[in-house]
């Protein structure tokens, strides 16, 4: 179970790498980061991209945790942990982009903030399933 969790974070890190290179891209050269920070009231003009990027690596290795412990209780099976990412990164979006982005700092959502924000994260959990996967199959 802990070696489990381990790799599990360590791919929620690797995962969350990717998908902040997808917030990278997005829209200019990691204007998008601005957002994730934002999301937490981080934002700033000259550091805002960069506490962004640092910011999907933290929560990626936080929810990489959260997936471990939930993955670890079952056999590995690809289709499983897909799903089980899927439910990560919308967990994520829920808890951190509309619980504390919008709830707390109230940030606004419209459709267009939604697919930029929630896109990005059921990516970042379709790569933490199959990297754990993965993972967990050449050490097995």
């Amino acid at each position: 179970m802990v070696k489990t969790v381990r790799q599990a974070f360590l791919a929620g890190i690797l995962a969350g790498f990717l998908a902040a290179l997808l917030f990278l891209v997005d829209y200019g050269p990691g204007n998008s980061l601005h957002g994730v920070a934002r999301w937490l009231g981080l934002d700033s003009q000259g550091a805002g991209k960069f506490v962004g990027f640092l910011l999907m690596l933290i929560l990626g290795g936080v929810f990489g945790i959260l997936f471990g412990v939930i993955a670890g209780r079952w056999r590995p099976n690809l289709g499983q942990w897909l799903l089980i990412g899927l439910v990560v990164g919308a967990v994520w979006w829920v808890l951190v982009v509309l619980l504390i982005g919008t709830g707390i700092n109230h940030l606004r959502l419209n459709f267009g903030d939604f697919l930029i924000s929630s896109v990005p994260l059921l990516v970042y959990g379709l790569l933490l399933g199959s990297i754990a996967f993965q993972w967990r199959e050449q050490n097995a």
